[in-house]
């Protein structure tokens, strides 16, 4: 990512962040300005290149672009039914947990060599108290006094979808907001590895 993408993908996140009304905006903005914050804005969204976003901004860069599907998703399917803050909060902040625990970064470099040049170029860091990835997000969520709605919280916990063994028990019970979500991400995520293969090929 270049310098130039990366400062409008911080603009982006600005602009968004506005919509969200006090109190809760300057509880986020509370987050932004610790360690959280930042490993949330430098992060990669995962560690292989060939799964999305495998590069230093890749987290926020997937995040914004969630956001943009999600939207596109509302507006079509059910339009006015969820509020423009509700939307943008679930998305930007759904993989909050990949930034790490508020106390270790969530990803580290790869020390192998020769997993560096197969694609892996970073590892969960071990330091980091194992969670979930919507588990982590929402308890860094908590941990600086953000309140989230019950729907918020369903989107964010289950926007993995039913792959995950944990969500189970709501399979066919997910509330709408929590489908939109995970086909938002599943879209995202997509988009972002056909990129990556468009610049292996190129």
């Amino acid at each position: 990512m270049t310098d130039e993408q990366l400062e409008k993908n911080l603009a982006a996140f600005r602009s968004l962040k506005a919509i969200i009304p006090d109190p809760r905006r300057s509880s986020v903005d509370e987050m932004m300005e610790s360690q959280t914050g930042t490993w949330y804005l430098t992060s990669p969204a995962s560690s292989r290149e060939n799964f999305h976003s495998c590069f230093p901004g890749g987290l926020l860069d997937h995040s914004l672009r969630v956001v943009r599907y999600l939207k596109k998703l509302a507006d079509a399917m059910c339009p006015g039914l969820f509020s423009d803050e509700a939307l943008v909060f679930v998305a930007l902040f759904h993989d909050l947990g990949k930034s790490g625990d508020g106390e270790h970064e969530g990803y580290v470099p790869n020390p192998t060599d020769w997993q560096r040049r197969k694609g892996e170029l970073y590892v969960p860091n071990p330091k980091c108290t194992w969670m979930t990835t919507s588990e982590r997000s929402l308890y860094l969520l908590q941990s600086h006094g953000i309140r989230l709605e019950a729907t918020e919280y369903l989107a964010i916990k289950l926007h993995d979808g039913m792959h995950v063994k944990e969500n189970e028990p709501y399979r066919n019970r997910e509330p709408l907001l929590a489908l939109y979500l995970h086909w938002a991400d599943l879209a995202a995520a997509r988009e972002e590895k056909k990129s990556w293969e468009a610049t292996r090929e190129a």
